[in-house]
């Protein structure tokens, strides 16, 4: 049914790496994507040693003859891409608390997608319609919009 007064409702399409998320939006279900934001996250391009100098002290460990980490060690590279996901998180909260996106669609690598989703309350949850566990980061809109189902509503 062709309904003239059909409003698409606010849909973002959020296409994500550790190192960059691109925002789209679509103005009909069949529609090509428009990119409407970036968040970038230069530290996630950066090597483990230029993130950080200070690394965890180290004792002898005469249980096992050998030495440990005298704290749980997590690498500088995984600690920024948490990082990025709470900011990605953020900023599609405060859309939907704005009143600015009413449906999600997300593409990013799983272990990406699963540490966005840690930061993600239930209420953005609930609005995501469709998860992709790919990395689409690479990809002009054209070839991303094949990833995402053919009408999106």
């Amino acid at each position: 049914m062709n309904n003239p007064h059909f409003i698409m409702p606010k849909v973002r399409i959020v296409v994500a790496d550790a190192s960059r998320a691109r925002l789209f939006s679509t103005d009909s279900p069949k529609g090509d994507l428009t990119e409407v934001d970036t968040l970038l996250n230069p530290e996630a391009r950066l090597h483990d040693g230029d993130l950080t100098t200070d690394r965890p002290g180290r004792q002898a460990d005469s249980m096992n003859g050998g030495r440990s980490a005298m704290e749980e060690h997590t690498e500088p590279k995984e600690v920024e891409a948490q990082k990025f996901a709470r900011e990605l998180a953020d900023n599609l909260e405060h859309s939907r608390n704005q009143g600015q996106v009413e449906k999600l669609y997300i593409a990013a690598p799983p272990k990406f997608l699963g540490e966005l989703r840690k930061h993600m309350k239930p209420e953005l949850k609930a609005i995501v319609a469709e998860e992709i566990g790919k990395d689409l980061s690479q990809m002009n809109p054209r070839e991303m919009r094949k990833h995402f189902p053919e009408r999106i509503k």
